[in-house]
């Protein structure tokens, strides 16, 4: 397949410019972007008077039995501490957070809310900056994110939050003069913090949540099988809040739903399994519709009135295990693979504007990830295309980071070279932009129209054709336009820009920490530690970050040179390598792990290299370790070594992963030059193994 997929070009995409850090960059939907130097200064940004942006959900009802920990919450913020609430699914963290932010901002304070299920920390910092400034098409650098938002005096709340450690510690370094409130399943640590660990409800709240979900005072005969239920969960208020509504006081899991799924109605069944497919992510009212097939408000009511699926502001999804487990007896699970098409074709609809497709990054990187696991390569080419241009116009670069690497791989499946020039040509754009690459000294930019352009007007049958269209009918002209790309026009660049250094991406300076798993009871929730009389400084923005894991990626080879060249052949290129896949199962909690032999290893791959890529939303629950990659010369030759490079592969599903959880990641390899040249796509799926564990007490503030 040569041909490049249908592409839709949105009036507020095509041609336009934006601003990222010191490079202005043009968005072309159907050629590829260019970037080059800006050489007037960063455009001017105005602080709004007060923070715009997401509005805040709806107030949260009086919190039952939560007091202590809403009194804890104000003394810690109060006391300049960043706050972390976490806990298993179901306990209510959403709820505090909700309650609080809304008691901020009744009191006066400026109050930003960002609900982060599925969005990387990069976007959650644009969206933070653009709610406190004016200035809709720039992207400043980190350091200049920083030194703006220093000035901001607000209350940050960060709800859902999936990212790792060092996505966290980007995000608040992000924000150093803001107060931190985020929501998480697994714990992240940083020395200054406070973390509150969210646990059921004691038995007397845990009750009167019981009768205020049944709207009436419990009976005398149904006062004791109550209190059996609110003992079996441990005072969960999910499941006190679903057993209510469905008024069997069962404290049978497996009976209770059973029990719900043989009462659901067809049509509620149908809607449970689509939001079943896309969770943890919530489905907004303006795509429900469109993936649903149309709106049966009457479904909506009934899966709503037994706390199967829930509203959180910015759209509908299920609500904890409970749900999946009903959504899986009524029938056939859906596959969000196959809600590509639907996808894309409002994708690409005029009435979908780039806003639009901005606001649902997460449901489309959702389901890329679904399509490209299935392996529907042409689906995900499709979508990938249709909102790649949205999504950079929009600066969603972290969703559009995700994009590209998912369609660059499906183009590359497809042997549709003229997609995967595409996808490779706006990959090294952002790059540029970023400044994760350097641009050429002249100051030019970098344009996969121009260069292909080129090429096809020497090209004998490809004469007279311009950019994609011309490459797609000469493989040889792609092949060369390809190499142009990376090689000539990039890392020519590298070798010789700034003294033969590339330009570094800056990356945060916070310092976050991991705790070790034990298998003994978790402390007290709330520290003990001594308190500050001033607002401490938080070491995550003062210090050097540390990997968070041993097989974090190395510090980056320096170059020193250019690629060697083979006579008659051009710069050495070590082929990017697709090794297939790898998919391993594990309990919650738990570990897998396989081994695995690249043969093609060569001696331009720099096996110092081999990591999980970062930029996959599940990277954080896969690692990679190297068991036996011969030691290469720096920089190498295309020429295959004695022995393949063995390394094992690890998936460790966090502990509050629930069973049939999906992961997806990429092991890569670099060259010695910084290109990628292997990838391996790793899936992980939890299995159903019990991960209940004891439960903490209450906190004292």
């Amino acid at each position: 397949m040569a041909g490049t997929h249908g592409i839709h070009v949105h009036g507020d995409v095509e041609g336009s410019q934006v601003v990222v850090g010191d490079h202005n960059v043009v968005i072309n939907a159907a050629l590829g972007s260019s970037v080059s130097v800006r050489s007037e200064g960063p455009p001017p940004t105005r602080r709004r008077t007060r923070p715009a942006g997401r509005a805040l959900p709806d107030r949260a009802p009086q919190l039952l039995g939560r007091d202590r920990e809403l009194a804890a919450l104000e003394r810690w913020l109060g006391q300049g501490y960043p706050v972390q609430v976490y806990g298993p699914p179901g306990t209510g963290k959403s709820v505090l957070l909700r309650r609080y932010a809304a008691d901020a901002a009744t009191s006066g304070r400026d109050v930003v809310y960002l609900p982060a299920a599925g969005v990387p920390a990069e976007d959650l910092v644009q969206e933070l900056f653009h709610a406190c400034y004016e200035a809709e098409d720039y992207k400043p650098e980190p350091a200049r994110v920083r030194r703006l938002m220093g000035s901001v005096r607000a209350l940050l709340v960060i709800d859902d939050f999936q990212g790792s450690t060092a996505e966290l510690a980007e995000l608040m370094d992000a924000a150093p003069g803001c107060d931190v409130l985020l929501a998480t399943a697994e714990r992240h640590t940083w020395d200054e913090g406070r973390a509150l660990r969210l646990e059921g409800l004691q038995e007397e709240p845990a009750l009167a949540l019981f009768g205020e979900e049944l709207r009436r005072p419990l009976r005398d005969e149904e006062y004791e099988a109550a209190r059996r239920l609110v003992t079996a969960v441990r005072g969960h208020p999910l499941t006190l809040v679903q057993a209510a509504a469905d008024t069997t006081f069962e404290v049978d899991e497996d009976a209770r739903v059973t029990g719900l799924a043989n009462g659901l109605s067809d049509a509620a069944s149908v809607l449970l399994r689509l939001l079943d497919a896309l969770s943890p992510l919530p489905l907004s009212a303006k795509l429900l519709p469109i993936l649903a097939g149309g709106v049966d408000k009457a479904a909506i009511t009934e899966l709503t009135s037994l706390a199967l699926i829930g509203s959180s502001g910015t759209g509908y999804r299920t609500t904890g295990r409970v749900a999946h487990l009903v959504a899986e007896r009524t029938g056939p699970a859906r596959d969000a693979a196959k809600l590509a098409p639907a996808l894309t074709a409002w994708a690409a609809a005029t009435t979908a504007t780039r806003h639009d497709i901005a606001a649902e990054a997460p449901v489309v990187c959702h389901v890329l990830a679904a399509a490209a696991r299935a392996r529907d390569h042409a689906a995900v080419c499709a979508l990938a295309r249709t909102t790649a241009p949205a999504l950079a116009r929009s600066l969603r670069w972290g969703a559009w980071h995700q994009v590209l690497d998912l369609g660059a791989a499906a183009a590359r499946a497809l042997g549709s070279a003229a997609d995967e020039a595409y996808f490779r040509q706006e990959e090294e754009v952002r790059k540029r932009a970023l400044g994760v690459v350097a641009l050429d000294p002249s100051g030019g930019a970098l344009a996969a129209g121009g260069v292909i352009g080129h090429i096809a007007g020497h090209g004998g049958a490809a004469a007279g054709k311009t950019g994609f269209a011309a490459a797609a009918s000469n493989p040889a002209a792609i092949t060369a336009a390809v190499a142009a790309l990376v090689v000539g026009g990039v890392f020519a660049g590298l070798a010789t820009a700034g003294g033969g250094q590339p330009r570094a991406r800056p990356t945060p300076s916070g310092q976050v920490t991991s705790l070790a798993a034990t298998g003994t009871r978790p402390p007290d929730p709330i520290s003990t530690a001594p308190r500050t009389p001033t607002r401490p400084p938080s070491p995550s923005r003062t210090s050097p970050r540390p990997p968070t894991k041993a097989t974090a990626p190395p510090s980056p080879t320096r170059i020193t040179s250019s690629p060697p060249t083979d006579p008659g052949q051009g710069p050495v290129r070590c082929q990017l390598d697709s090794e297939g896949t790898l998919t391993l199962g594990a309990p919650a909690g738990g570990e897998a792990t396989d081994d695995y032999a690249w043969e093609d290893f060569m001696q331009c791959d720099d096996e110092r290299t081999l990591t999980v890529d970062k930029a996959d939303p599940g990277h954080v629950a896969f690692g990679v370790t190297p068991t036996s990659c011969p030691k290469t010369a720096h920089p190498g030759q295309a020429i295959r070594v004695s022995a393949p490079c063995r390394y094992t592969v690890l998936f460790h599903p966090p502990q509050s992963a629930e069973p049939g959880t999906q992961y997806q990641a990429h092991v890569i390899m670099r060259d010695d030059w910084g290109r990628l040249s292997m990838t391996l796509s790793v899936y992980g799926t939890v299995s159903a193994a019990s991960t209940a564990g004891p439960s903490s007490t209450a906190p004292t503030p």
